[in-house]
């Protein structure tokens, strides 16, 4: 009689097991999820491809049908469907010895291209140079005139950056921004770092290595066209942990925006001899900058963190003159972000206003798993 019992329950579950593979083999299309929604194809069909005509009760059961149903479009059978080609325009600043930090970026591009090949979606690579405002209301001029799909760009020059997407909207081409947010911007998507956060973490960070009456100098070494909104909500951050959570801590100000020359280097030597009780330094930008000063006169007294994992400040890492690297991920940036147009270009996938993506901190000890 038990035996007879386990037999049963054994050939109950084999069942169940059977038709839960063959469920989740089969291939759900529009019929079954007008079906269990209880709904024509029509409606199935517009809610799908994102389009008006569906009242808000039937569009709610149709998601929740789909959702039921773990349904997943069949990309390559609706593009079998369309011989039309796909375009993504990429703006991103030109990388060059002085600044080496895009090379990442264009590694993120030919991965993510290599991906969405198979579906006839191609990139197009527009460089300007990251000081000359010219040079990016060219390339804004020639994605304006060009047959694009969606646009990928790094916002440096706010009036242009704005002007192309105005472009954008009036054509209902999808942009997304990366490397830096323009918050004030309600409806752009972006993908990077959020700024602000990232140096509320280095506060955080910083935090913890000062002595009993030691203060921070806050450094930013930059061109004049650089990205000062970035770096200013890098320091914001910075600026709102300390006000926060130490506020007896006292926070200096260094700024330089010609670069590091022969007098910077004078005068920020001059402004650590001045305030003796400096214990750490926070880059917003160009810690490399200040990793050079120090190597050349031995200063290693002092904690330094920054920004980028780029051959310099690799290099004064690994000599110890730099303690912390904040990791941007720039190809992981890249990579994403052209994968979320190509989803929301063929897939009709909406895009989200913001996409952080995590903030590492990168030390001597964890570089080389940084560095592949």
């Amino acid at each position: 009689m038990k035996s007879k019992w386990v037999k049963r329950v054994f050939i109950y579950f084999r069942s169940s097991i059977r038709k839960g593979i063959e469920h989740k083999n089969k291939h759900i299309g529009i019929k079954d999820i007008a079906r269990h929604a209880n709904v024509s194809i029509g409606p199935v069909d517009r809610v799908l491809h994102n389009r008006g005509g569906v009242s808000k009760e039937t569009r709610e059961r149709i998601l929740k049908a789909i959702e039921e149903l773990n349904y997943q479009p069949n990309i390559l059978a609706s593009r079998l469907k369309s011989t039309k080609q796909y375009s993504l325009a990429i703006l991103v600043p030109r990388a060059t010895d002085e600044i080496p930090f895009w090379h990442e970026h264009i590694v993120g591009v030919d991965q993510a291209e290599k991906e969405i090949r198979q579906f006839d979606v191609s990139t197009k690579l527009f460089f300007f140079d990251q000081n000359s405002e010219t040079s990016f209301r060219e390339k804004v001029d020639e994605i304006i005139a060009d047959n694009i799909d969606g646009v990928f760009m790094v916002p440096v020059f706010y009036k242009d950056a704005l002007r192309l997407l105005n472009s954008c909207q009036s054509r209902h081409i999808p942009c997304l921004l990366f490397d830096t947010n323009l918050p004030d911007l309600k409806e752009v998507s972006f993908i990077g770092q959020n700024a602000f956060d990232s140096g509320f973490l280095a506060g955080e960070l910083l935090s913890h290595c000062l002595p009993e009456k030691g203060s921070i100098l806050i450094v930013s070494i930059v061109q004049e066209h650089d990205n000062h909104l970035q770096f200013s909500k890098r320091e914001e951050g910075f600026r709102t942990f300390f006000q926060q959570h130490k506020p007896q801590v006292c926070l200096h100000k260094f700024e330089s925006r010609r670069g590091m020359t022969t007098e910077v280097e004078d005068l920020l030597l001059a402004e650590l001899k001045d305030k003796t009780s400096i214990s750490a330094i926070f880059g917003t930008n160009g810690i490399h900058h200040v990793a050079q000063v120090f190597e050349k006169h031995s200063i290693q007294t002092i904690k330094l963190l920054g920004y980028d994992i780029i051959p310099d400040t690799v290099h004064y890492l690994q000599k110890e003159y730099i303690h912390f690297l904040i990791s941007q991920q720039p190809k992981t940036q890249v990579y994403e972000g052209i994968k979320l147009l190509y989803q929301n270009i063929i897939l009709k996938q909406n895009l989200e206003r913001n996409y952080y993506l995590p903030i590492d901190i990168v030390m001597k000890s964890n570089l080389k798993y940084y560095l592949k």
